[in-house]
């Protein structure tokens, strides 16, 4: 298992142009799986009757982009939170101590961060 990333604010601020393209696109893509295939919801719920789906193929492309985009953020150590939400985190230490770096969608910067166990609930200013 590969070593955990610890961020700095500067290499989390890096990557947030990467997530003001990416977080859009995934959130798009998660919308349409869950509202553009009605007849793969129709097909999963008649599935044990042999059941199947004309829309199955796109929906698997679909689904497919959103794991590749996703993928390739959290190999780079981010944490997506909150797709409906755009909220991503960063691992990160603040006096000795593991927190994440809290990013939320458009956000230019990361200006805030929280305790790993608060959520977004717990944001705090950085400075």
């Amino acid at each position: 298992m590969p070593e955990k990333k610890f961020f700095t604010l500067d290499e989390a601020n890096a990557i947030i142009p990467q997530l003001l393209q990416n977080v859009p696109q995934i959130q798009e893509l998660e919308s349409d799986l869950r509202t553009k295939y009605p007849d793969v919801k129709n097909a999963w719920e008649k599935h044990k009757y042999n059941g199947g789906s004309a829309q199955g193929t796109q929906y698997l492309g679909t689904a497919l982009k959103l794991n590749r985009i996703m993928s390739e953020l959290e190999s780079k150590g981010c944490i997506i939170k909150g797709i409906k939400e755009g909220l991503v985190d960063f691992p990160s230490l603040r006096e000795g101590r593991e927190v994440y770096l809290c990013w939320r969608a458009p956000e230019k910067e990361i200006r805030f961060w929280h305790e790993i166990h608060a959520g977004f609930a717990g944001r705090r200013p950085l400075k």
